[in-house]
């Protein structure tokens, strides 16, 4: 017998397994030197539990722990943060998997084992992501299984012995079955808390998105991703593409290269963010909203950032999300996981149409000196021939058209960006031309910005919703003009209108350079009908876990007063109860049902068949009488099964007692040729 305190082969393997499972998980976002040390470490214990290598000592564990500690602050520069303490946590995770000594290290090893599988989820909570986890808790419960697994006795060992490694896997795979039922229960009732979901990351981890500047080749670099940024469901009809312009962040700033945000300077007339369900700030008439609004609701992807993706003048309609003073969607905190929020749009508004004031108008025709000279020399030219400013805009964009190509890969520019771009190059992306655009219209004397988001999307042909991916990231122009207010101008749609009226990856989908760098990537192979089919199955399954799943907090109100009748403490936990009860009973009957089975083997089943079938025959087995026994008092009062009798008990009795391998396949052929209530009837 193995002593208590030791570990079992069987605990040992899956435990191991599952430090590989758990580790694995958090591979995409751990350092390299991190897993290297994983693997150190698998290997380590392995040959301590051969007899190979001996326990690390004092000092080496200390060395361990003082190098992991300062790897993780070099990896990261600080322990502030999600990411620096999961690897923390994943480091001392490693270290401990070195002092397995006792069974009740490995359970602790264990425990920890389900945390660091869970904290995946605040990376990400994507469908994969939770069918990767929920296989890493079978895993990681087969471990918790084989370390109270008993050790091997000797009529194990045989042919079934080879399988003897797959039970605790089976086991944990039915603890986890049998609390889903209840798992759906707490899933539906109990309330969304929110505060560890929302944890944010390291504000210097790059997320692939729309980022809070703009310089040229930022969204070139993003049309190489396939990845969706958000999805969009209308209560209508999806508009028409060249209206779909998501509206992200508004930048005024303007060094020479990059483009940024200059907060709400100059702006005087009330609060700066308009809540939802709060009172209507002063500034919000300087939009005029024409028409019936456009309502849909969004469901935006990590972008490890606040701001939202809405169409033209949009009002929030969900809680947490505000309206900006410059008529943009703002969310409470970071945007770290998933989230999912309603907004309605007009489509046809005036913007600020009564005129700017004299610090935004400064604002927004600001120029950095010692940057572009042939730019502004010929901005300048320009308006003093073309007095009309929609007339200069014209004579701008008709020159884009003439004379520019939108290009995936546009050559690099120098200290003069704009000038080198206009008056050289000619071949650019969106921010090119926005950029280009507002800075030769500032120069000029018009007051302009850029505006950064989206546009257009891809329609799902049976979901009914709009994708939006990465590479439909988009920066256009908006100018003010005396008596218009805000206008968009996008001098994308001058050069290459086709790219407005359809989506992003028909544009470019025969273009070589389209995704060159994402060769896994389905959108990659649209034009591969099963591969497209795939793609869009694909997406609609993450699109009804996003909606369903993640976005239940939106719903879990309306869903239980559907099912309840109303929504208070005595209807809850009734309903709890209940459902707690019938969750938990297909457990009891299994439990009582199997109580017995379980703890016999083939050989002693088969042993309790035979003796079924003598009791329908007429003799049964009496309390603790042995197989012999029972077998001489068979033949007394049966002596015509005598022969068959004998040789059913003499196979079992060698099976049982004498064999250390043991082998139904005899006992099974005798039995199933044994039938001893009809040969009662035949002598009958």
């Amino acid at each position: 017998m193995q002593p208590n305190w030791q570990t079992p082969r069987a605990g040992l393997l899956w435990m191991l397994v599952s430090v590989v499972a758990a580790i694995a998980l958090h591979a995409r976002h751990l350092p390299i030197w991190l897993l290297g040390s994983a693997g150190v470490a698998l290997v380590w214990q392995i040959q301590v539990y051969r007899g190979a290598w001996p326990h690390p000592n004092k000092f080496v564990k200390l060395l361990l722990t003082v190098t992991c500690f300062g790897g993780v602050l070099m990896s990261y520069s600080s322990l502030l943060g999600l990411d620096p303490m999961v690897a923390l946590l994943v480091a001392g995770f490693v270290l401990k998997l070195l002092e397995i000594n006792h069974r009740r290290d490995a359970l602790v090893l264990i425990y920890v084992a389900y945390f660091v599988v869970i904290i995946q989820c605040l990376f990400e909570q994507t469908m994969l992501t939770a069918l990767l986890v929920a296989v890493a808790v079978v895993i990681v419960t087969a471990a918790l299984s084989g370390l109270h697994q008993s050790s091997e006795t000797p009529r194990e060992v045989g042919k079934g012995q080879r399988w003897q490694w797959l039970r605790p896997l089976q086991t944990g795979g039915v603890l986890v079955l049998q609390a889903l039922p209840l798992m759906l229960v707490m899933f539906i009732v109990m309330p969304r808390i929110g505060a560890l979901w929302s944890v944010p990351r390291d504000q210097s981890i790059g997320v692939t998105g729309v980022s809070d500047s703009m310089s040229p080749g930022d969204f070139s670099q993003l049309g190489g991703s396939s990845k969706v940024a958000f999805r969009v469901k209308f209560d209508g009809d999806i508009p028409p593409q060249p209206s779909l312009y998501w509206r992200g962040l508004v930048f005024s700033k303007f060094d020479g290269r990059a483009w940024t945000q200059t907060g709400f300077r100059g702006y005087q007339d009330g609060n700066l963010l308009q809540w939802y369900g709060k009172k209507v700030e002063p500034w919000d008439s300087q939009a005029t909203r024409r028409g019936d609004p456009l309502t849909y609701t969004v469901n935006l992807e990590p972008t490890n950032s606040a701001w939202l993706f809405a169409l033209a003048t949009p009002q929030p309609e969900s809680s947490g999300v505000a309206l900006t003073r410059d008529f943009r969607l703002y969310n409470k905190l970071r945007v770290s996981s998933e989230i999912q929020y309603r907004v309605a749009s007009w489509l046809d508004y005036d913007l600020e149409k009564a005129g700017l004031s004299r610090w935004r108008k400064k604002l927004e025709l600001a120029l950095p000196e010692g940057f572009n000279p042939k730019t502004r020399q010929i901005a300048e030219a320009w308006r003093v021939e073309n007095p009309d400013p929609m007339a200069l805009i014209n004579r701008l964009l008709k020159q884009y058209n003439d004379e520019f190509v939108y290009t995936l890969k546009p050559p690099l520019l120098g200290r003069h960006t704009v000038d080198e771009f206009l008056w050289g190059t000619r071949r650019g992306f969106c921010e090119y031309f926005a950029s280009s655009f507002v800075f030769f219209m500032r120069a000029a004397g018009i007051p302009s910005r850029v505006v950064v988001g989206y546009q257009g999307g891809e329609r799902h042909p049976d979901g009914g919703y709009l994708m939006v991916h990465q590479y439909d990231a988009h920066a256009w122009a908006e100018v003010w003009l005396e008596g218009r207010g805000w206008v968009r101008v996008d001098p994308t749609a001058a050069v290459a209108p086709e790219r407005i009226e359809i989506n992003f990856a028909d544009f470019f989908g025969n273009n070589d350079d389209f995704l060159v760098d994402s060769f896994l990537s389905l959108d990659r192979y649209r034009h591969i009908n099963w591969l497209n089919k795939l793609r869009l199955r694909l997406d609609a399954l993450d699109y009804a876990w996003a909606k369903w799943v993640l976005g239940y907090e939106n719903i879990q109100s309306a869903l239980l007063r559907r099912i309840l009748g109303g929504v208070d403490p005595l209807r809850i936990g009734l309903f709890l109860l209940v459902a707690g009860v019938l969750a938990m009973l297909p457990v009891l009957i299994m439990l009582f049902r199997g109580r017995e089975k379980e703890y016999r083997d083939e050989l002693d089943q088969l042993f309790i068949r035979f003796c079924e079938r003598m009791e329908r025959a007429g003799v049964k087995r009496e309390s603790g009488e042995g197989p012999r026994d029972f077998a001489q008092r068979i033949a007394l009062l049966r002596p015509e099964l005598v022969d068959e009798v004998t040789s059913i008990t003499a196979l079992y009795e060698v099976q049982r007692y004498k064999n250390r391998a043991v082998n139904t396949r005899d006992l099974r052929l005798k039995l199933s040729q044994f039938r001893p209530g009809l040969r009662a009837k035949i002598g009958h």
